[in-house]
């Protein structure tokens, strides 16, 4: 029976090995795009974690630097307790930014929660030096 009387193309081998590989290269191709695409919306959510986390440090450091221009202190004494009271407010910070990482950042992005832990750690260490 030829190709006119079934209606079904007749092909040779190399025909259908060439027809084989296009389709496996197609669902190659298919896979990628859909793990870069993935990837994307990762490394957005990531761009938007870090563009708020700088923010918010912008607006704390520019807070501060009023906050500490407009200090006079009385005595050493009282110069004494404002460290004292910003050093146990940093603790208390860094504190709170763990148990965070640990208990909200943790079950939607653990490698961000991570990474926030070992920083938070290592300020932590810095401030009891």
């Amino acid at each position: 029976m030829s190709e006119v009387e079934t209606g079904i193309p007749d092909y040779t081998d190399i025909e259908l090995l060439r027809k084989a590989v296009n389709e496996i290269v197609l669902a190659m191709a298919a896979q990628f795009d859909n793990k870069i695409e993935k990837l994307d919306k990762v490394m957005e959510s990531y761009e938007q974690q870090i563009a708020t986390l700088a923010t918010g440090f912008a607006e704390q450091a520019v807070f501060i630097e009023a906050l500490l221009g407009q200090l006079n202190f009385a005595s050493d004494e009282a110069k004494k307790n404002f460290h004292e009271s910003v050093h146990s407010a940093r603790q208390t910070m860094f504190n709170i930014m763990k148990e965070g990482a640990n208990g909200i950042v943790a079950d939607q992005n653990p490698r961000l929660a991570s990474a926030i832990e070992d920083v938070v750690d290592s300020k932590s260490s810095d401030t009891t030096k």
